[in-house]
């Protein structure tokens, strides 16, 4: 194994929804190929990125990972997600299932993809435990999209070592729970540091739901060419200078995009920039959340 030469890269984890699914507003490629995957893997490892997030909800994307996994030498952490939509399921059954797709016999983290599943059924975190206790997942824990379910989770003292929620130059509502979780050992993966593409978008080819987004977008993309940074190394640079979140989950749609992302992770935003981008915080949840967006 080569050295990482970014020291920010053992904070990036490899999202690979694109790996089984269409995925991203801005996505014009599609699913990426399954050699390509390959490529994307191996380089991923070589930069010291070597934990993977999957889903059994995103479509192939735990079957490709296990074919092209049991061809590559290098050893990765991977977190995978009970499926939402499947309430009939047990979680061991689902559990098995992401195994054996992915052909390996244990997982670095097991989440419920969906909160809803533990708020229809909080018991479903003893089925997790087991899981734990057994030895086949390290790390459990929940997939978030509103500040409230974290704090519910906090109230409780659920037994949880990992969350992942959306965060990003827009999107900072979790940001006054972080220390909290901190606190409490529990892991902070933050998703859509990107919000799906949106931020390298044109606000002139924004659809009609996104149009109230096209102020602080163009905000945003003035700022990046003021300060001579491209887009993605602000957004990137803005969400691991929190010191409070544990790892950023980027999505790569090839390889060119993951060596994007790896000279991305060591950026060093000015503190007149990174003051700048906390004006652009918005609230509005039909911007921020892409299962908002209409079809």
């Amino acid at each position: 194994m080569k050295a990482a030469p970014f020291k920010n890269t053992g904070r990036l984890i490899l999202g690979t929804a694109q790996f089984g699914l269409d995925y991203g507003i801005s996505n014009q490629r599609g699913q990426v190929p399954q050699q390509e995957v390959a490529a994307i893997l191996s380089e991923a490892a070589t930069a010291g990125i070597l934990t993977l997030d999957t889903a059994a909800a995103y479509g192939s994307s735990e079957q490709c990972l296990g074919e092209v996994l049991s061809t590559l030498p290098d050893q990765y952490r991977i977190i995978s997600k009970y499926p939402p939509n499947q309430p009939d399921k047990s979680i061991t059954q689902a559990f098995r299932e992401s195994l054996q797709r992915l052909h390996v016999d244990k997982l670095y983290g097991y989440l419920l993809h969906s909160y809803a599943t533990y708020g229809g059924k909080p018991a479903v975190l003893d089925e997790l435990r087991e899981l734990k206790s057994s030895g086949q997942v390290k790390k459990i824990g929940i997939s978030l999209y509103h500040p409230a379910e974290a704090e519910e989770l906090l109230r409780l003292e659920a037994p949880i070592d990992l969350v992942q929620f959306p965060y990003s130059v827009f999107d900072r509502r979790f940001e006054e729970l972080l220390p909290e979780l901190r606190s409490r050992g529990i892991e902070t993966h933050i998703r859509s540091v990107y919000l799906q593409g949106l931020y390298f978008m044109q606000s002139s080819n924004l659809p009609p739901h996104l149009q109230e987004a096209a102020p602080k977008l163009e905000r945003l993309q003035q700022l990046a060419k003021t300060y001579q940074l491209p887009i993605g190394a602000v957004c990137l640079g803005f969400a691991l200078s929190n010191p409070y979140i544990s790892q950023v989950v980027i999505g790569v749609e090839s390889l060119q995009t993951l060596r994007e992302n790896i000279s991305f992770s060591d950026t060093v935003l000015t503190e007149a920039l990174f003051t700048e981008l906390l004006e652009l915080k918005e609230e509005n949840e039909h911007i921020l959340l892409p299962y908002k967006w209409p079809a």
